[in-house]
């Protein structure tokens, strides 16, 4: 599957999510931090995605079992951790994991994401390019028993 073809189908999925409710859920005093910082990111890359565009001279190559892999992980994440979820809520997320991981190579949290326990997400120049680590993803892939979804996530491991 060509890059350009997947961003058209990642475009139309974030296009059918009403946006103003993650808009209205950022105004809330009382909104968690964490929360509120993924949502934020969030925001951005949906602004980011409907923006984008990949002309023929940079379009790429990805993997269609990558894709199939990746929506099969994040449908037993909804499964697992938050089985209510909205369907278009589903796609919307999907969508931005998808574009992140195989369109714009960024982590899936925002960078200085804060885990707690001084945990985060970390960008780093070394010689030339950018990298990007996350503390969370070793402890999470040692207790993950049935999805993994960080296993997509372009972050290196410390």
């Amino acid at each position: 599957m060509k890059a350009s073809e997947l961003l058209n189908e990642i475009k139309e999925n974030v296009s059918n999510y009403d946006i103003n409710i993650l808009k209205e859920s950022l105004k809330k005093e009382d909104i968690n931090p964490i929360s509120k910082q993924v949502s934020t990111y969030n925001l951005i890359n949906y602004e980011e995605i409907l923006n984008k565009e990949i002309d023929d001279k940079d379009d790429f190559e990805i993997s269609e079992n990558m894709v199939e892999s990746m929506k099969n992980e994040i449908e037993l994440f909804f499964k697992e951790s938050s089985p209510e979820s909205d369907d278009s809520f589903k796609k919307f997320i999907e969508s931005i994991c998808l574009y992140l991981s195989l369109i714009a190579k960024k982590p899936l949290h925002p960078v200085g994401m804060d885990f707690g326990k001084n945990n985060t997400v970390e960008i780093v120049e070394e010689n030339g390019k950018t990298k990007y680590y996350c503390d969370v993803k070793k402890p999470l892939k040692e207790k993950a028993e049935e999805y993994y979804t960080c296993k997509y996530c372009v972050c290196k491991i410390r």
